[in-house]
């Protein structure tokens, strides 16, 4: 359980920096196209780990004069989950209220705003997934 949250936003930081990726290695553009049918998926799920998550970071912030960079890398995966999880979520998420309501319109609105910080929020989740896989892992020790 612990593993699937920055796996998760990895891929989806992996989508939010597609165009990027692309630019760089056009024959990345196939993998990526594996993933674009889970982006409604993988928004939602990175939406709710982020919620749940950032319950439990406010435990962290005792530790931001201990342990900045744990205190950052955990705010950072919580923060970037949020953001991409609605960027990538919401979609989906209108879709399966029901009845005609302003949501979409909130929503399509909200998906404008973030997707301005698109490339920047995916780099930051990427990073901070994997910093928090080696915090995890025991090669850096948090303290």
């Amino acid at each position: 359980m612990e593993l699937i949250a920055p796996i998760l936003l990895i891929l989806g930081g992996i989508l939010a920096i597609s165009n990027l990726i692309v630019a760089k290695r056009p024959d990345a553009q196939e993998m990526i196209n594996k993933l674009v049918p889970f982006q409604g998926a993988i928004g939602i799920a990175l939406l709710v780990f982020g919620v749940l998550r950032l319950f439990s970071a406010i435990r962290v912030l005792e530790m931001l004069g201990r342990a900045p960079l744990f205190a950052a890398t955990i705010f950072t995966v919580v923060g970037a989950s949020i953001l991409l999880g609605l960027l990538f979520g919401m979609p989906l998420i209108v879709k399966l209220i029901p009845g005609e309501s302003s949501a979409e319109q909130k929503a399509a609105e909200l998906s404008a705003k973030i997707s301005g910080f698109q490339i920047i929020i995916g780099l930051a989740g990427i990073v901070a997934s994997l910093v928090w896989l080696l915090f995890y892992f025991g090669i850096i020790n948090p303290m």
